[in-house]
């Protein structure tokens, strides 16, 4: 069964609200709670196993398998390098993601990007979703505020083209 974009977010969404994290918060009577932050899917039609999707409520995060029967993980010390870029890398695309989080991965790519981003390929992947996708600096100045460098000068097309077809090739 192939699952649109849209369908992975709306079930992602379904799911979050009945992770542990979520309905901890939801006890203790808070206003706010964990919201969706992104959606990551490995191939063209994935399996369950194959569908990731990662909330944020403050400083914390937890990552969980929506259409899986998985325990949900807290993403201690959390990360867009080793949390999203690196799974960039591995073969998972973007089904979706937040403004909010957009803003959060271009202010640590502005803040790291001079050597202390480990997964390179990754951050390139996601440059190149934000080409494909019009997220744009103008975009998040004017949806959320961001307030950093356009790290779209970063993108080096020839750089993601290559990545991939590597990968096609193994």
């Amino acid at each position: 069964m192939k699952l649109s974009k849209e369908k992975m977010w709306r079930s992602s969404e379904r799911a979050m609200k009945r992770t542990k994290g979520y309905q901890e918060y939801r006890e203790l009577g808070q206003d706010e709670n964990y919201e969706l932050a992104y959606v990551l899917a490995k191939g063209r039609n994935p399996c369950a196993e194959d569908i990731i999707a990662v909330a944020m409520y403050e400083d914390d995060a937890i990552q969980f398998f929506p259409c899986a029967d998985r325990e949900e993980i807290d993403l201690w010390g959390f990360n867009f390098d080793r949390d999203l870029f690196e799974y960039l890398e591995t073969g998972y695309e973007i089904a979706g993601m937040s403004m909010d989080s957009h803003l959060n991965v271009w202010y640590t790519i502005g803040a790291w990007h001079n050597g202390y981003i480990e997964h390179e390929n990754g951050m390139q992947k996601y440059l190149g979703y934000c080409k494909k996708n019009g997220i744009t600096e103008e975009k998040l100045k004017k949806e959320v505020g961001y307030s950093g460098m356009d790290v779209m000068t970063l993108y080096d097309s020839k750089a993601d083209r290559t990545k991939s077809h590597k990968d096609m090739e193994r």
